[in-house]
């Protein structure tokens, strides 16, 4: 108990600012290699400013980093401009889109009679951007240096793949928020997801004509 116990005296000692730190770390780590202990119904210190740090860091990348690379790359082969007040539109509404699916999922939580605050609801929804990250990362490079995926078949067979994967770790953060964190029935987890799949549908559309390339949901 002597090291442990110094460790913890040590820990304590710390200010508060890093000491948040070092809990919104913990939870990313564990929502990455241990997501059971990070979603569910308990209000887990560290997740709702883990889950605020990685959806604004997804959403600044894509809707405000990636174009200005994809610009400064791109302006002496095409005829491209860079709005600020597009970026500041796509910021926007990317923020918007993360508070509004929260609110659709928080809203059924009430109809369904689950006692599930909204704060709940975000934090462990904006855990779920992790993925959304990863795939605004690769997509900004594969605008950036075209060349990686050009007439490369092995290169673009990792790329989809990657792509693939990414897209079924959200869907898997997914089922673990429905089951674990809202603690839905079967029969719940099937309207949730009937509601999800048209809201999502309807956002996607939206995103896309502002020109929100890949989905922040």
């Amino acid at each position: 108990m002597g090291y442990y116990g110094k460790q913890l005296r040590s820990y304590a000692k710390q200010p508060n600012s890093i000491r948040g730190e070092i809990k919104m770390i913990n939870v990313l780590y564990k929502t990455i290699f241990a997501p059971l202990e990070v979603f569910s119904r308990q209000d887990k210190k560290g997740r709702l400013g883990a889950s605020v740090t990685i959806v604004i860091s997804t959403i600044i990348l894509g809707s405000v980093i990636a174009p200005v690379l994809y610009f400064y790359a791109s302006k002496d082969r095409y005829v491209i401009s860079l709005n600020a007040e597009s970026l500041i539109l796509r910021t926007a509404l990317s923020i918007a889109t993360w508070l509004f699916v929260c609110a659709v999922f928080w809203l059924l939580s009430k109809a369904f009679k689950k006692d599930l605050s909204y704060k709940n609801i975000a934090a462990a929804w904006g855990l779920t951007y992790i993925p959304n990250l990863l795939t605004v990362v690769l997509y900004t490079i594969l605008m950036v240096f075209p060349e990686i995926n050009s007439g490369n078949i092995l290169a673009a067979f990792i790329i989809c793949t990657l792509f693939i994967m990414f897209l079924v770790w959200k869907a898997i953060l997914y089922f673990m928020i429905m089951r674990f964190v809202i603690d839905t029935t079967p029969r719940e987890i099937v309207i949730y997801t009937i509601v999800s799949a048209a809201v999502f549908t309807a956002l996607i559309v939206i995103e896309f004509s502002v020109g929100i390339q890949v989905p922040m949901l």
